[in-house]
């Protein structure tokens, strides 16, 4: 539709014309009645044709023609007036104006010169200037540095062609079709819901691959939000492709009510959409092919090795090196490329080059991968490992044209594999010459599925059986004459994935009973580290078990030597305490009765020793609490008298276990200090109390006797005394290499203290 600004200073007859033209020709008419309002509304709108009046006051037509020129030399002006004079027509035609129509003629004919004016001065100043603006595009899009540089050309340049307000170009990505750019009369058009309308038009337009332009009719009864929302109320519709590939779309609009669309404009429209097509593919083209170039840049910098492309010949000559050359060789890739400073071949050590040749030369003959490892000799003359992995590059006729692969530095890798290659001989030679028999199985974590997969020649040697002959049994099969808690060890161990330790367990073989100290143990293998190897070592220590069940029974029997041995030491003193007691009832004397009752007590405290021994679990041991509880009961009994006036208090750790070397002065020293608390520390037939006490630290022993009698004499010195118990006492005393300490305070108090280590062992 052709947009025309009508000038003419008389309102009725501005009307007549601007019916004529929109009914019957179909124009779109502006309308002014002055050329001082036509010259507004054409700085402010955009319009394809004036049509001015000559005579007007204030400005004439000539006047409004030449202020027309001076903003747009261009844009298509006709005079039409009623005016014949000839200089008028020349002078209008001089200043610039394409046609001069009269009005004189029949109305008829007049109007339908004037339309055919205006259509062919538009047609021919719409070409004009769409081939201006295709030239400026194809320059301005050759400057473009970007995809949104050109989307912003193109849209600018859609915009001059059409007459629009506003463009939206719409591009595929990943098969959704997406808003690119807008440009133009644009305040609301980003919207979810205007975009999505759109977007349902676009594929239909994309499938039907025909254009379509709509006038407010159209658009109110198919998409009414863009009216609605937009206020768009003219716009056409575009599919974009370029090489039969669909890019994407175009969108134009305005908001005014165009009818139709001239053949012209639409065809101008279409070329401009073709042409932009044409760039933003291209550019598109450009930027995926940029960005595919970025990525293979940026995965040949983060290769760990050299990549390159070259030739097959004694020097290795390359084409193309990476820049990761240097860090392997010291040389830059412009050094290496075309044996510019250095070829490749010569820096691979000598006694490789011949072999790698034959391999790289047989490979691309079969048209199969080659892989190499070989020495290199960098620019400072270190040695280095590298792996190269390569094929063949063949061009469009299948003719070989050369080779390309990439070169790793793996120096550090071969000293690692070197490293673990000698690790694992060492292992396996462990292995292999352990004393101990050691067994390697794979589980899948159930003991039905446990299969033995290695062992060593000391585990054949207790099997007798080969090692051919034993791979491939399982864990019960192997030990199904075990003891029950070898298969109870390996069932926890499946389970909690936990070491196992076995002691003695008895395997019953065609040869024998043998008894095994058995270790295992598992780790976890396979690529998801769900399989087990577990690792089983056992120790034959059968003699070592039948040595120790000898010594066992032999300890047994001396044991029970030793046990009749105190019951007959212990008989043999009970005879003598009752032979003295025999001899007491026939003396007169009571001092010499006194002595031979001391002597009874005496005996009884080492038979009591004796007794204690014979009936303990521990032969060698005694229960202290025990045996100065039985010494207690037994003073008891032999005084009369004592238990009624005298209180005799026992304190005793219940832990306290002595030998029987020093046990018996213990108990010497006992009977001794109570025996002197009973005769002297208290007043005939006086009561008091007596405390016995044995108590133990961290190194020492604590014996202790007390009473709340009348105590010792001021002068009174143990060393001095010519007291036999006294002196006992001291004596023992001294065997135990213990300490004795007197206290007179409050009664008397003697306290013996010996250590608990071997320095405490009796004095011999």
């Amino acid at each position: 539709m052709i947009r025309i600004l009508l000038v003419d200073d008389e309102p009725d007859l501005l009307d007549l014309e601007r019916r004529i033209l929109e009914q019957k020709y179909g124009f779109y008419t502006i309308t002014a009645e002055s050329g001082k309002e036509a010259l507004e509304i054409f700085q402010s709108q955009q319009v394809d044709a004036i049509i001015s009046d000559y005579s007007m006051p204030q400005m004439d037509g000539i006047t409004l023609l030449r202020k027309i020129r001076e903003i747009d030399t261009a844009i298509p002006f006709i005079l039409f007036t009623i005016r014949e004079k000839e200089d008028i027509a020349i002078e209008a035609m001089n200043s610039g104006a394409n046609f001069y129509v009269q009005k004189e003629n029949l109305p008829q004919v007049v109007f339908a010169e004037l339309a055919h004016d205006v259509t062919k001065a538009v047609e021919l100043f719409r070409a004009e200037k769409n081939l201006k603006i295709q030239r400026d595009l194809a320059l301005a899009n050759a400057n473009a540095k970007s995809l949104e540089e050109t989307l912003l050309i193109c849209t600018r340049a859609i915009l001059d062609v059409s007459g629009m307000e506003g463009v939206a170009i719409y591009l595929f990505e990943e098969k959704n079709l997406n808003v690119a750019i807008i440009s133009g009369s644009s305040e609301h058009y980003s919207s979810k819901r205007v975009q999505s309308e759109v977007q349902q038009m676009l594929h239909s337009v994309i499938q039907q691959k025909t254009p379509i332009f709509r006038d407010e009719e159209d658009i109110r009864a198919v998409t009414p939000i863009l009216f609605e929302s937009e206020g768009i109320r003219s716009d056409g519709i575009f599919g974009m492709s370029h090489h039969g590939k669909t890019i994407g779309g175009v969108h134009i609009f305005t908001s005014s009510p165009l009818k139709t669309y001239g053949l012209s404009l639409q065809r101008f429209i279409t070329d401009i959409v073709v042409q932009v097509s044409g760039y933003i593919s291209d550019r598109l083209a450009e930027e995926a092919l940029r960005t595919s170039e970025n990525r293979m840049k940026a995965m040949i910098r983060n290769l760990p090795g050299m990549v390159y492309q070259g030739h097959i010949d004694e020097e290795r000559t390359m084409e193309f090196v990476s820049e990761a050359v240097f860090n392997l060789t010291g040389y830059y890739p412009r050094d290496i490329m075309h044996n510019a400073v250095r070829s490749w071949g010569s820096f691979i050590n000598p006694q490789d080059r011949v072999r790698i040749l034959e391999v790289i030369t047989r490979a691309v003959q079969k048209n199969v991968r080659f892989r190499l490892t070989y020495r290199i000799t960098t620019r400072d003359n270190k040695y280095r490992w590298v792996s190269e992995q390569g094929t063949g590059i063949v061009d469009a006729d299948g003719n070989l044209a050369g080779i390309e692969g990439i070169i790793m530095d793996i120096t550090r890798q071969k000293a690692l594999d070197d490293q673990v290659r000698m690790f694992h001989t060492r292992l396996k030679t462990l292995f292999m010459l352990m004393a101990a028999g050691c067994l390697i199985f794979k589980s899948d974590g159930t003991i039905r599925n446990t299969i033995l997969v290695d062992l060593n020649s000391a585990a054949e040697k207790t099997e007798q059986k080969k090692k051919t002959e034993l791979i491939g049994i399982t864990f019960q099969g192997l030990f199904k004459k075990a003891d029950p808690e070898l298969l109870e060890a390996i069932t926890g161990m499946l389970e909690d994935k936990k070491s196992r330790t076995l002691q003695k367990c008895a395997i019953t073989y065609p040869y024998g009973k043998r008894y095994f100290d058995i270790f295992l143990s598992s780790s976890p293998v396979g690529y998801e580290r769900t399989d087990l190897e577990i690792f089983l070592i056992y120790n034959d220590v059968t003699n070592r078990v039948l040595t120790e069940q000898q010594i066992i029974t032999s300890l047994h029997e001396k044991e029970l030597l030793l046990k009749e041995v105190h019951h007959r030491v212990k008989n043999n003193l009970q005879i003598i305490s009752g032979i003295l007691k025999l001899q007491s009832m026939r003396i007169q004397d009571p001092r010499a009765a006194e002595i031979i009752q001391e002597c009874r007590n005496q005996v009884y405290t080492m038979a009591s020793i004796h007794e204690l021994l014979y009936n303990s679990k521990d032969i060698g041991k005694i229960q202290v609490e025990e045996y100065i509880s039985r010494l207690v009961d037994h003073f008891k009994q032999e005084y009369e008298g004592i238990s009624a006036r005298l209180n005799l208090r026992v304190s005793v750790d219940a832990d306290i276990v002595l030998d029987i070397e020093r046990c018996i002065p213990c108990g010497l020293i006992l009977n001794e200090l109570i025996m002197n608390a009973v005769k002297y520390a208290f007043q005939p037939d006086g009561e008091g109390e007596i405390r016995i006490s044995f108590t133990q630290d961290a190194s020492s022993y604590r014996l202790q006797v007390s009473d709340d009698g009348q105590g010792l004499p001021k002068d009174f010195d143990a060393r001095k005394s010519q007291s036999l118990g006294m002196e006992l006492t001291s004596q023992l005393t001294h065997q135990l290499r213990g300490k004795l300490e007197i206290s007179s305070e409050k009664g008397a108090t003697f306290t013996i203290t010996f250590p608990k280590t071997e320095e405490g062992r009796i004095k011999t």
